[in-house]
């Protein structure tokens, strides 16, 4: 530019360095925004996984204590979700020590999750044997399973992040 022109060399540089940095800045704040927004939709390429720059495996966060599970809590909303089936509490406790594991993978603590909602019905099934009520029990199961499997991505990578640490954050540390 004209302006860039008529300053001395030195100067110059400078302002091509400001300039650059500002750039930088700029692409990596868009570059954040972008990421979330991913994790709103399920991950990158639909793949909701925790891992450090360069593709490296994160690490346990050391003396990292999580937090006690919160049973079925919207994780959105902070609303209490109580569906009437109190054993559903241990599923979704279940699910919150799963994410809180650094390495998890989300896609086996859901099914995981799934797996526990449905033993629910069939125990139900079991004792009762009321095909309407288990019929029931499974539709909410299923709901709730949806639930989390689109919309968990956020929740389970803000685990992570918690749970985990990466070398390079390691280094930044010391």
């Amino acid at each position: 530019s004209a302006l860039a022109r008529g300053l001395r060399p030195g100067c110059r540089m400078r302002l091509l360095l400001e300039a650059a940095v500002l750039c930088l800045t700029l692409f990596e704040t868009v570059n954040s925004y972008f990421d979330s927004f991913l994790e709103l939709l399920g991950g990158k390429n639909g793949v909701c996984q925790y891992r450090c720059r360069y593709g490296k495996a994160p690490m346990p966060r050391p003396h990292y204590k999580p937090q006690e599970p919160n049973g079925c809590s919207s994780y959105f909303l902070g609303l209490k979700l109580d569906l009437g089936i109190p054993a559903m509490t241990k599923c979704c406790n279940q699910l919150d020590v799963c994410y809180d594991t650094c390495g998890a993978n989300k896609y086996r603590c859901d099914a995981k999750f799934r797996w526990c909602l449905h033993s629910i019905c069939s125990d139900l099934k079991r004792s009762l044997g009321f095909v309407s009520k288990v019929e029931a029990c499974e539709s909410v199961a299923d709901t709730v399973f949806n639930a989390v499997w689109t919309l968990g991505c956020r929740p389970f990578m803000n685990s992570q992040r918690s749970a985990c640490i990466c070398s390079e954050e390691e280094r930044d540390e010391l």
